[in-house]
C-alpha cells in the first residue's frame, strides 16, 4: 500500500464524520490520563446553553467523577460577575465609573511615576486591569482570606504604580479588589450579597455562591497537587474575605454555561429582554478596553499565533484573525486551574475546570473552542445587509451594465461628483468593461464578494475575459445614497484566490492581500 502522500491522495474522502462531542471527550480525557490533573470537568456551550458535558479522573478523595454539577473553586473567572454588579450599580446611578477609588478610600495613595502625584485610577481602570498597579499574581494567594480591615491598613502604608493609571494593561488583582469593594461601599451591602442578590440569583445560577457562604453538603472539587512520590496530595479550602471581588466565587459548568450564554447573547438577536442588565452593559463588559501589547507567538507544532487584544471588564478580549472576538477568562488557586470562553457573535463556548494547577488547561479550552467554530464553518460576523444597500446595490449594477446619467443622479451623494467627475468615472467604467467583456447577463442572485458593514458590500459582475470587482458604501443619513463607488477590472487569468476581496478605499492600507476577520464574514441579505 502507497504510503507517500501523493497515494493516500487517491483513496477515497471520508464522509462519516465523528460528532464533535466525541473528539472532544477524547480529546480532554487525555488531560487526566497524564496526570496533568486529578479531575477535570468540562462542557460545550452552544447559543441556547450547555449542550455537551463530561469529566474525567477524580473530583475528591471520594473518588467520584466530577460532572457539569461539580461545584468548583472559579478564582479570577469570579472578576466577570463582579464587573456585572458594577454596571448593574452603574445603571442604577449608584456610582460612576469614572470615579476615583479615593471616592471610596481615601487612603488609597500611590507613587512611582513621573507625574508624582497624578490623579488616582478610576473604576474603570481597576476594573479592566489598568490602574497603574503592579502585577501581583504570585503575591495575593496567601492573602485570600485576609480581613477588609487588614488589607486596608496595608493599603494606608503606601502602594507603587508600575505604570501611570490609564496607560497599561497590567492584571492587578489589589486593584480589582478595591474595586469590588467600592462597589460594596456605594451600594451599601458587602459586594458578596449584591452579586448574590443582583446577578447570581436572578439569573437562575444556584450553584453559585462566594467561597465564604457555601453550603454544606454541596458536591464539591478538592484541589490537588504532585507530591515528589508521584502521589496527589489535597489542598484544604479555600475562603476569601477582602479578595473575595477578585477571586471568591465557587460554580459548575452547567451555570458557568449559563452565564456565558447570557454574556454571549448581548451580541445576537434579541431572544428576550433582560432586566438584570441591557444588552448594552453587557458589550461593555466585553469590549476591548485596554490593549495588551500585540505579539506573534511560535506555538510547539512551529506554527504562528497573532496575540492581539486586551482587558474588557473583568473579561479578557482576543480579537481572532479568523473568527473574530473571542471572549474569555481564566483562573488559578492552588489545587486549581480554570478557564471559560466563547464566541459571542455564534454563541458557541467551552468551560474547563480542573482540581490541579500543574497543566494548562487554557490552551485546551481555546484549542477545543477553535475545533467546534471550524466544524460549524463559523463565520467572524454575520452581516445583514440594510434594504437600501441591497436596493442600491441593484441600482448601481444596472448603471455599469447601462450607464443613464438620471440614474446617477438619483443614486450618488453629492460627494461623489465633487470627488472626482461623474464623466470621467462613466469613461473608466467603459475602459474597464472593454477589458474584460462583454458582460454577462445578470445571475439570479448577486455574486457578493464581500462586505465590511451592514451599509457596503463588495460584489462581482461576470465578464467573458474576466470579472468587475464592485463595490458601493452608503451614506449615514436618510434618504440613503451612495457616498463611495468603486469598480476594478479583474482578468481571468487572475484566480478569485489572488484577487482582492475588499477594495474600499478606506481600507486601502490593508493592500489585496491581508489576514482578517474581514475575509470571513457572512452577508445576508434582509
Amino acid at each position: 500500500m502507497d504510503q507517500t502522500r501523493e497515494g493516500s491522495a487517491t483513496m477515497s474522502n471520508e464522509t462519516l464524520r465523528t460528532p464533535i462531542e466525541t473528539e472532544l471527550d477524547a480529546f480532554f480525557a487525555q488531560y487526566t490520563a497524564s496526570d496533568q490533573a486529578q479531575g477535570l470537568a468540562y462542557g460545550i456551550v452552544g447559543p441556547d446553553g450547555l449542550r455537551h458535558a463530561a469529566g474525567f479522573g477524580s473530583a475528591n478523595d471520594d473518588h467520584l467523577t466530577p460532572t457539569a454539577d461539580t461545584v468548583f473553586p472559579i478564582a479570577s473567572m469570579s472578576k466577570s460577575f463582579v464587573a456585572c454588579a458594577a454596571l448593574i450599580a452603574r445603571d442604577r446611578g449608584l456610582l460612576s465609573l469614572d470615579d476615583p477609588i479615593t471616592k471610596y478610600f481615601p487612603q488609597f495613595d500611590a507613587r512611582g511615576t513621573v507625574e508624582d502625584p497624578c490623579a488616582p485610577p478610576t473604576l474603570e481602570m481597576l476594573f479592566s486591569m489598568s490602574g497603574g498597579l503592579t502585577e501581583d499574581n504570585s503575591w495575593v494567594d496567601p492573602f485570600i482570606d485576609a480581613s477588609e480591615e487588614d488589607l486596608l491598613a496595608q493599603v494606608s502604608k503606601g502602594l507603587r504604580y508600575s505604570h501611570l493609571p490609564g496607560t497599561v494593561y497590567e492584571y492587578s488583582n489589589l486593584g480589582y479588589t478595591l474595586a469590588g469593594l467600592a462597589v460594596g461601599r456605594a451600594t451599601g451591602q458587602p459586594i458578596e450579597d449584591f452579586v448574590t442578590d443582583e446577578v447570581l440569583r436572578p439569573l437562575g445560577l444556584t450553584s453559585t455562591f462566594f467561597d465564604n457562604a457555601a453550603p454544606a453538603g454541596i458536591d464539591r472539587a478538592v484541589g490537588y497537587s504532585l507530591d515528589p512520590h508521584g502521589h496527589w496530595t489535597a489542598y484544604p479550602p479555600n475562603t476569601s474575605a477582602a479578595f473575595a471581588a477578585a477571586g471568591g466565587i465557587m460554580s459548575t459548568v452547567g451555570d458557568l454555561a449559563t452565564w456565558i450564554t447570557w454574556l454571549g447573547a448581548a451580541f445576537r438577536v434579541p431572544a428576550d429582554d433582560s432586566d438584570i442588565l441591557s444588552r448594552a452593559s453587557r458589550r461593555e463588559l466585553q469590549r476591548l478596553h485596554i490593549i495588551d501589547t500585540p505579539s506573534l507567538t511560535i506555538s510547539s507544532d512551529g506554527g504562528f499565533h497573532a496575540n492581539v487584544g486586551g482587558y474588557g471588564l473583568g473579561l479578557r478580549i482576543t480579537l481572532d484573525l479568523l473568527r473574530g472576538t473571542v471572549v474569555s477568562h481564566g483562573g488559578g488557586l492552588p489545587g486549581f486551574t480554570l478557564f471559560m470562553c466563547w464566541h459571542p457573535a455564534s454563541g458557541h463556548g467551552m468551560v474547563v475546570l480542573t482540581n490541579s494547577h500543574r497543566g494548562e488547561p487554557s490552551a485546551l479550552c481555546q484549542d477545543a473552542l477553535g475545533r467546534v467554530l471550524a466544524k460549524d464553518k463559523v463565520p467572524a460576523e454575520t452581516i445583514v445587509l440594510w434594504p437600501e444597500t441591497v436596493e442600491l446595490r441593484a441600482a448601481a449594477d444596472r448603471l455599469i451594465r447601462r450607464w443613464d446619467d438620471a440614474l446617477a443622479g438619483q443614486i450618488f451623494a453629492d460627494n461623489v461628483e465633487f470627488d472626482r467627475p461623474i464623466a470621467e468615472r462613466r469613461a473608466e467604467i467603459a475602459q474597464l468593461i472593454a477589458e474584460i467583456g462583454p458582460l454577462e447577463e445578470p445571475r439570479p442572485l448577486s455574486d457578493i464578494v464581500s462586505a465590511a458593514t451592514t451599509a457596503d458590500v463588495t460584489w462581482s459582475v461576470p465578464g467573458r475575459h474576466g470579472e468587475l470587482l464592485c463595490m458601493i458604501h452608503l451614506t449615514p443619513v436618510a434618504p440613503a445614497q451612495i457616498q463611495e463607488f468603486v469598480v476594478q477590472a479583474v482578468p481571468s487569468n487572475r484566480p478569485r484566490s489572488a484577487s482582492p476581496l475588499d477594495i474600499s478605499p478606506r481600507r486601502a492600507h490593508l493592500g489585496e492581500a491581508f489576514i482578517s476577520p474581514l475575509a470571513n464574514v457572512r452577508v445576508e441579505l434582509p
